[in-house]
């Protein structure tokens, strides 16, 4: 380090529904840290610094998410052949001004020319992937995989399992893109999640082309999938009465695959933004399954409702009610509390047009994508995930 008196600089990345961000930058300092430091005693490049806190001899500069160079996390266009990409975060930090030592002693900023900046800053030699770096990777069958591990399992106890399956846009080789793209696999990963369900949460990574398609072709790579999570359930302490699988467009045609292939397999199912042609769909009007998506989806919304149509058909309850993707936690455990007291088995509950994005363009395409950048944070729908046991 330049500053010979920081020992560590660490980037901490955060995913929310805007993929992964590099949002703080931890300074480690080889003494503890007087508590009263000026706003300009620290800069970042190309980031704007929003608060600046002490904990012990770490200095923690918080970073705006909204800065062109927060992103880690870079959408690419499986049908184009362009890569989805994630890059390890980086932060370029410099001490402009001298700052106090718990002790009164003065840390000085280093000096250099003032032409010369790479002399006074410093580069980050850690990375902090909060929640995605507790999940360990590995491959089954040459497919890539996530799996989280709940801590402190008691012996002799099995729990439940949540699959999640992500959309086609972050198919590639990092198998931790499906983990850095939102929030669909890591909130059931969650610290205070795991403190009210606790379970293994498996996040498989497709690399190459989708592995369903609009035309109801199915890849045969879902079936490796589907020995993985046998896999995982036969090697890891897995409760096979409390599987559920949840997935957005691409993965939420998959799960639908899935469950009407093995129909005994999940105890309920989280359907985000996808679809399948109601003439195959047999056998689905028995399983449990919460479906959402968006009016303004051109895809999701007419084929789900031809799907709950063709269920309700074949003696499936159907509840269903318009929301509001801006719904408070209250509101939405109130509208789940009442469509639940329905005995529905299926639950379905489309997104108001307007509450998802600004207008209509690309046949509803931010409708769509847009749709599960909320979904996933609605906890009454995840907590009725889990309410649901196999017989």
């Amino acid at each position: 380090m330049n500053n010979q008196h920081i020992l560590h600089i660490t980037a901490v990345t955060e995913v929310g529904p805007e993929a992964q961000k590099c949002v703080r930058a931890l300074l480690e300092y080889d003494q503890s840290i007087a508590a009263d430091i000026p706003a300009e005693a620290f800069s970042v490049a190309d980031r704007t610094i929003t608060g600046i806190s002490v904990e012990g001899n770490t200095v923690v500069l918080e970073l705006s998410p909204e800065d062109a160079s927060a992103s880690t996390f870079h959408q690419g266009n499986p049908w184009e052949h362009t890569p989805t990409t994630l890059e390890r975060a980086s932060v370029t930090v410099r001490q402009c001004k001298s700052i106090n030592a718990s002790d009164g002693s003065e840390i000085a900023a280093p000096f250099a020319a003032e032409n010369d900046i790479l002399k006074q800053a410093d580069q980050n030699d850690q990375v902090q992937n909060l929640i995605v770096d507790d999940f360990i990777q590995g491959e089954f069958e040459g497919l890539a995989y996530n799996l989280y591990i709940p801590k402190d399992l008691e012996p002799e106890s099995t729990y439940p399992l949540v699959q999640f399956i992500h959309d086609a846009g972050p198919c590639g080789p990092d198998s931790r893109l499906t983990l850095a793209q939102g929030v669909g696999a890591l909130v059931w990963a969650r610290p205070e999640e795991q403190a009210k369900r606790k379970c293994f949460v498996l996040a498989p990574q497709f690399d190459g082309p989708p592995i369903v398609d609009d035309d109801w072709n199915v890849d045969p790579r879902l079936e490796m999938e589907k020995r993985l999570l046998d896999w995982v359930c036969e090697t890891y302490p897995v409760d096979r009465k409390r599987l559920y699988t949840t997935g957005q467009s691409m993965g939420c045609m998959s799960s639908i695959v899935l469950n009407v292939r093995y129909p005994d397999l999940f105890a309920a199912s989280f359907l985000v933004a996808g679809q399948w042609d109601e003439r195959q769909i047999g056998g689905l009007e028995k399983q449990n399954l919460w479906m959402i998506n968006s009016m303004g989806d051109a895809k999701a919304f007419p084929v789900m409702n031809q799907m709950a149509c063709e269920m309700e058909s074949k003696g499936a309850k159907v509840a269903r009610k318009l929301i509001d993707a801006r719904a408070s936690e209250e509101e939405m455990a109130g509208i789940a509390k009442t469509l639940i007291a329905t005995g529905a088995n299926v639950i379905y509950t489309p997104y108001k047009i307007e509450s998802v994005a600004n207008g209509w363009s690309s046949r509803g395409g931010e409708h769509h994508v847009n749709t599960w950048k909320t979904a996933y944070n609605i906890e009454a729908i995840r907590e009725w995930l889990f309410s649901n046991v196999k017989e």
